[in-house]
């Protein structure tokens, strides 16, 4: 059966996008990994301007609706249904495509391991977030 527009949950797309946005807030700030980003990224918070890091944050949709609407097209093809199923399309969308490529990185642009595994461990999480949201909002 071919996949069509209606095999798609707008309303959950969004909320997906929205938790996306909610979560890498959050991941990246004071009140969990922010401070620690920051030095393993060799930066102050004085260093990131304002007007820098408010566009930063408004473009960041673009990758979130990319990566939810990818997460969606999986669940779908994948006709998952379960948490379990969406929490294995999630972890496969987050580590073995995002995680791995970072790991290409770290090898060949010797980048740090804890950066690499903080910044898997957000997708990681959003991935996972958009993938139950999918699933069990269809």
């Amino acid at each position: 059966m071919p996949l069509a527009l209606h095999h798609f949950n707008v309303w959950a797309i969004a909320a997906g996008i929205l938790a996306n946005m909610i979560i890498g807030m959050l991941w990246y700030s004071p009140i969990f990994f922010g401070n620690i980003w920051l030095e393993l990224i060799g930066k102050r918070r004085e260093d990131i301007a304002e007007d820098d890091a408010g566009r930063s944050m408004a473009l960041s949709i673009i990758p979130a609706i990319g990566m939810v609407l990818s997460v969606a097209l999986i669940v779908a093809f994948a006709n998952a249904s379960t948490i379990a199923d969406a929490l294995i399309v999630g972890t496969t969308a987050s580590v073995g495509l995002i995680g791995m490529s970072s790991f290409n990185l770290l090898l060949f642009e010797n980048r740090s391991v804890k950066l690499t595994m903080l910044n898997t461990g957000y997708y990681m999480v959003a991935l996972n977030v958009a993938a139950i949201i999918s699933t069990l909002w269809r």
